[in-house]
């Protein structure tokens, strides 16, 4: 029985080292470019970005009654959602 759990500890923890560098390549620029001459910064959007930006689109576009302004108090819960799934997608493409 030990056995056992010892194997289901270590899945968990390659499960969870996984997640954890799924989330980290998210933070990845999604459309690199060169980097500014005088900061060597780059600027642009993340991967995570980029994947909850396309989600919030499926979310806004499929929404029963979105408004012209708004979808009526429900914006943080919508982006919240995005994100959600922004991150399922990073974990997904990890896991490939």
């Amino acid at each position: 029985m030990e056995y056992m759990a010892a194997q289901m500890d270590r899945q968990i923890e390659g499960a969870q080292l996984a997640y954890d560098a799924a989330m980290t390549a998210g933070q990845a620029p999604a459309f690199p470019s060169a980097p500014d001459h005088q900061s060597g910064r780059e600027y642009g959007i993340t991967i995570r970005d980029h994947f909850a930006v396309q989600a919030m689109q499926a979310l806004i576009s499929t929404a029963i009654r979105p408004s012209i302004f708004g979808l009526d108090g429900a914006e943080a819960d919508t982006a919240k959602a995005a994100y959600k799934m922004a991150d399922a997608m990073l974990v997904a493409r990890a896991f490939g």
